[in-house]
């Protein structure tokens, strides 16, 4: 939200704010697979310890440039490849965690109590750095996040985790062949393939305008930094029901509700179009944040109980490309496409071709990995 913001001060451009979102998130599409192919031959509570490091490094020398005065909007643009960079590691390191610390039965539930804290977070998050970023300013905001990295490293190096990748780490490896390994496994499988069509469609298109918020709030609703907070707070509290309404269901009507999301999502851009009414957008954030949620949350936990520890982490990195770089995508889109074009075309476009792909790749998804 911070840096969505002052780059939004900076330049009060759609395209720049897009570019932003791309250059912080599109690095997984290039690099998450690579770190995939490591992560399934490290000791990956260290290499989680040192990203977040990393992560908590950078969000400081920012913060300090913040102070100084020296941040424009190169400045902003580097730094967020950097970090996302780092959040590719992060993201693949993160992901292949979660069988190790809980049986396959009690997947689904576990992805979507993740799914309930991490959001919990985006609901808290943007409250507390809307103050900041009115009352206190950019530095602050940025040094808190940085502050924020000190208990995730103290849990992190408490984690007790089984070494299941030992052995296999000592062996000989190819980066390009572990990746097309990874690809050529997860393409193979009917239902893996048709759920990275469904995050796909649900990243570019569901989350792309929640990517540009700074510039929507202040175009569409004429607000400042207090509407951006209850935006993405909105979207915060959305994605909280959608967990706590995902940690009651089974496996079996996972595809159910995940069909209804996307397909949803585009009906939701295409409503916002028309909507004018702050209280009514609020609602309609929350809803997209809800689907997007729904979709994160079926995909990962049908995939993760549907594949073998050997390519987990390739896998997993792979979906992880398309989730987060999705996003990047969609960002860029959605910021290009409001600036050239306007919101309303812009929206109602984007919400009839996601709801076409939607519809065709969720007709008939089959219920089990096969081949």
């Amino acid at each position: 939200m911070t840096l969505g913001w002052m780059m939004w001060e900076q330049t009060h451009s759609e395209s720049w704010l897009g570019m932003l979102a791309f250059i912080m998130f599109f690095p997984t599409i290039i690099v998450g697979p690579l770190f995939g192919v490591l992560v399934d031959r490290i000791d990956r509570r260290r290499a989680a310890i040192i990203t977040s490091v990393v992560l908590g490094l950078l969000s400081l020398v920012l913060s300090l440039l913040t102070w100084q005065q020296l941040v424009n909007e190169e400045v902003l643009l580097i730094f967020a490849l950097t970090i996302g960079i780092a959040n590719s590691a992060y993201q693949s390191i993160r992901l292949s965690f979660v069988p190790e610390l809980v049986s396959k039965a009690n997947m689904p539930k576990a992805v979507a109590i993740n799914a309930i804290l991490y959001n919990t977070s985006r609901f808290i998050g943007p409250v507390i750095a809307g103050l900041l970023l009115k009352y206190y300013g950019n530095a602050l905001a940025l040094a808190v996040v940085a502050a924020c990295y000190i208990p995730l490293i103290f849990v992190l190096s408490l984690l007790k985790l089984d070494k299941v990748h030992s052995a296999s780490s000592a062996q000989s490896f190819n980066f390009v062949t572990d990746i097309k390994a990874g690809i050529n496994y997860a393409i193979g499988s009917t239902l893996i393939r048709r759920l990275l069509i469904v995050i796909a469609v649900s990243a570019v298109w569901g989350r792309g305008l929640l990517e540009i918020l700074p510039a929507a709030v202040d175009i569409l609703y004429d607000r400042g930094i207090e509407a951006l907070a209850w935006m993405n707070s909105a979207a915060g509290i959305g994605a909280i029901i959608a967990g706590l309404v995902l940690s009651l269901l089974s496996v079996e009507r996972l595809l159910l509700a995940m069909r209804m999301a996307v397909i949803s999502s585009g009906g939701l851009l295409i409503l916002l179009s028309f909507s004018h009414n702050f209280e009514l957008g609020l609602v309609i954030i929350a809803s997209l944040s809800f689907c997007a949620t729904v979709c994160g949350v079926a995909t990962q936990s049908l995939i993760q109980t549907s594949i073998t520890s050997a390519v987990r982490g390739r896998v997993m990195s792979l979906w992880g490309s398309i989730n987060i770089g999705g996003g990047a995508v969609g960002g860029l889109l959605f910021g290009v496409l409001t600036e050239s074009m306007g919101y309303s075309f812009t929206l109602v476009t984007t919400g009839g071709v996601s709801i076409f792909i939607a519809y065709f790749a969720t007709r008939q998804m089959p219920t089990s990995t096969e081949r």
